[in-house]
């Protein structure tokens, strides 16, 4: 499984990848994926990164909902989420902090069926993904998978 190549900024002349995951739904829930992500704010183009940026609650995010991301997954990785959620839609989400990510996750994903790729070696359902969350409020999946939670 691979890391896919997430959204980067530069801080102090050295490139930084801010934390992101990737949303993965069946295609048919597309419009409403979309349209819940729509509802947190104004999505501004921009035209740098081909993104959409999303300045909520003091965070900013990048978002692209165009599903390109799926062009970088591996075929096998590709078979796994199309066997879990039939054809597949993806959102790649970039945050500019791990407390960001969090917020919009906890906001986005409840009642979502679908499977979240924390872009670190782990693609979890949804519901399983956020009972990490409520049970470890601080957990980094960048830093710390899945499996090694108590």
């Amino acid at each position: 499984m691979a890391v896919r190549e997430g959204y980067r900024y530069c801080r102090g002349g050295e490139h930084v990848s801010w934390p992101d995951v990737i949303i993965l739904v069946p295609v048919e829930q597309r419009p409403a994926l979309e349209g819940r992500i729509r509802t947190l704010g104004r999505l501004v183009p921009d035209p740098v990164t081909g993104c959409e940026r999303l300045y909520r609650n003091g965070f900013s995010y990048a978002l692209d909902l165009s599903g390109r991301i799926l062009a970088e997954y591996e075929p096998d990785e590709l078979d796994q989420v199309t066997a879990l959620v039939g054809a597949p839609y993806a959102v790649h989400v970039s945050c500019q902090s791990m407390e960001a990510a969090r917020t919009l996750l906890r906001e986005v994903l409840p009642g979502v069926d679908g499977l979240v790729d924390t872009n670190h070696f782990e693609i979890l359902p949804v519901s399983g993904f956020l009972g990490l969350l409520a049970r470890h409020p601080e957990w980094d999946w960048r830093r710390r998978p899945s499996t090694e939670l108590p």
